[in-house]
């Protein structure tokens, strides 16, 4: 290996072919441009000093909101009650949407493209005039409809209204729950349940998308399981949001038809919540296995017992596991964690003792970071052998972290005491690892390529969100959070040395056409760009800002 080669490699820097790397005028003009990019980020004062922030801009959703805001002010909107048979409008005289499909018409802004997903699909378009593709499916003033396409299949875990109205009303039969609860004993000890109906050692080996907050949406999961993903798991869903009836947090559990084995992850932090949250999931959804997420580094979970804090607290999180295996009898319960609090001071693998002598659950995952590390270091793969002897192989141990190729992928599940690789960043970086890992090999996959995997989310985020207003720029948000991860990839026929790793850090280049250049830009106008040929331009007053700023290098 080249000298200069190796010294770029160790300095952390992908090592890109000379053809590729930008000269230093172009270096120049290209910060010049991203300089000029808004900045939504706040920076916090502590003592006076300015503070820089790390993982999510905590004022970064009120001021999204107040963008979404005045972009909804700005558009004409029809009123469902139009164009849904016998309903109406509860706002009456009140309402500030158009009630006339003519006038709405007048100014509904021209359409996107030719073909409505939905219509495409379910053979009708439930948003109807409002629809952003709505020219294939109305003819002046009358709606269109077809034969479904035989290979649709309706989204699952939907129909959940009356659920959320009795428990709104307090009355959902949540005795069960109740009687567990108080019966907890005030000390744990060893338990037995029943045999879950899903045996988590089945799944060793298979390729297990992550949950991932925001990026791990429905869409998401359903374009990594069309690209070769086995087990999947929902974002994480707050158990006492489930329990308000949140519309947005319910939204959270849906599944799609072609999500092989399917997870919802919870997160809480008393047994009382995560139990009676497991009760109506395990009633009323169809899920395969429920996740305690003991990893969630965000302050506000923290605060409330949830995440990592509720990792630290042994005593209070075997009565969680108890109480939550006890009431969802024969469904496997599983757990994720990180390694602990402060960097360097490893502690899961007491807490793993504990739970598998006393409260076994179905399958314990590893993140081998700290909670304060989030992902600003390399996974420290050289504890899992501690955690492995800590398990002593009673129940599935999997580990998560720095998977960004089949190699990386393989050569952890073969040199290390585990039963399987959970895969996070290294799929929102590049959807496709999950195909290399099936074939073994890495992709160069060409731009076009990429593209098309794009124009694909696009698609299930449109039939997902809706194809309305409201729909397209949902659509748009989240493909821009996916993107602020996905630029990250670098061409494997650019770089000098194989196998990429996860936290090379590309130093400026030029990919081998256009195209891969503008899939490569770190600049969020770019990414806005890219969305602009599925979705068209932005309302006026457009802003985004990723949600997820963690470090990948």
């Amino acid at each position: 290996m080249a000298e200069e080669i190796l010294k770029r490699i160790e300095g952390g820097w992908a090592p890109i072919k000379q053809e590729y790397l930008l000269s230093k005028e172009e270096l120049e003009t290209l910060t010049a441009e991203k300089l000029k990019e808004p900045i939504l980020e706040v920076a916090a004062e502590t003592d006076g000093q300015k503070e820089r922030k790390r993982g999510q801009d905590k004022k970064r959703e009120k001021k999204m909101a107040h963008a979404r805001n005045d972009m909804r002010k700005s558009t004409v909107r029809l009123c469902p009650s139009v164009t849904l048979k016998g309903r109406i409008c509860k706002f009456g005289d009140k309402c500030t949407a158009e009630h006339s499909v003519e006038k709405f018409m007048e100014q509904k802004p021209e359409d996107i493209g030719p073909d409505c997903p939905l219509f495409n699909q379910v053979g009708k378009c439930q948003f109807s005039f409002a629809c952003r593709f709505g020219k294939s499916h109305t003819n002046g003033l009358e709606q269109i409809e077809k034969e479904p396409d035989l290979s649709y299949k309706p989204t699952l875990n939907t129909n959940y209204s009356g659920i959320q109205i009795a428990m709104r009303k307090h009355q959902y039969d949540f005795s069960r729950s109740d009687k567990i609860v108080k019966e907890l004993p005030a000390a744990v000890t060893a338990m037995d349940r029943e045999r879950p109906k899903l045996n988590m050692r089945d799944l060793s080996g298979k390729a297990y998308l992550a949950p991932l907050t925001t990026v791990g949406n429905l869409p998401f999961r359903r374009l990594c399981t069309r690209l070769g993903a086995q087990i999947t798991c929902s974002e994480m869903a707050v158990a006492t949001s489930i329990l308000q009836g949140n519309p947005s947090e319910w939204s959270l559990l849906k599944r799609h038809p072609s999500e092989k084995v399917f997870g919802v992850q919870l997160v809480g932090g008393y047994p009382d919540s995560m139990t009676k949250a497991a009760q109506i999931i395990t009633d009323e959804l169809d899920v395969d296995f429920i996740d305690i997420n003991l990893g969630c580094p965000i302050d506000v979970v923290n605060e409330k017992g949830g995440g990592c804090m509720l990792a630290q607290r042994s005593n209070k999180l075997l009565k969680v596991v108890y109480a939550m295996s006890s009431v969802m009898r024969d469904m496997p319960l599983t757990v994720k964690l990180r390694y602990g609090i402060k960097e360097g001071k490893r502690e899961a693998h007491h807490v793993m003792k504990r739970l598998v002598e006393t409260c076994p659950p179905a399958m314990i995952t590893l993140h081998p970071r700290s909670k304060e590390q989030r992902y600003s270091r390399l996974a420290e793969w050289d504890y899992v052998p501690q955690c492995a002897e800590a398990i002593g192989g009673k129940v599935p141990f999997w580990v998560c972290g720095d998977v960004i190729s089949p190699e990386s992928y393989y050569d952890r599940l073969q040199n290390f005491p585990i039963d399987g690789v959970m895969v996070g960043r290294g799929a929102l970086i590049k959807p496709w690892i999950f195909k290399e890992i099936e074939d073994k090999q890495l992709w160069d996959i060409s731009a076009t390529e990429r593209l098309d995997i794009c124009k694909e989310f696009v698609n299930y985020g449109l039939e997902h969100w809706g194809s309305d207003d409201t729909g397209v720029e949902t659509t748009r948000r989240f493909m821009l959070e996916w993107l602020s991860f996905s630029h990250r990839y670098v061409p494997i026929g650019l770089l000098e040395v194989l196998p990429p790793k996860i936290n090379a850090r590309p130093p400026g280049y030029k990919g081998r056409n256009e195209l891969e250049t503008l899939l490569g830009s770190s600049k969020s106008s770019d990414w806005v760009k890219i969305t602009e040929m599925f979705l068209g331009k932005p309302s006026e007053g457009f802003l985004f800002a990723p949600k997820h700023k963690a470090n990948a290098y």
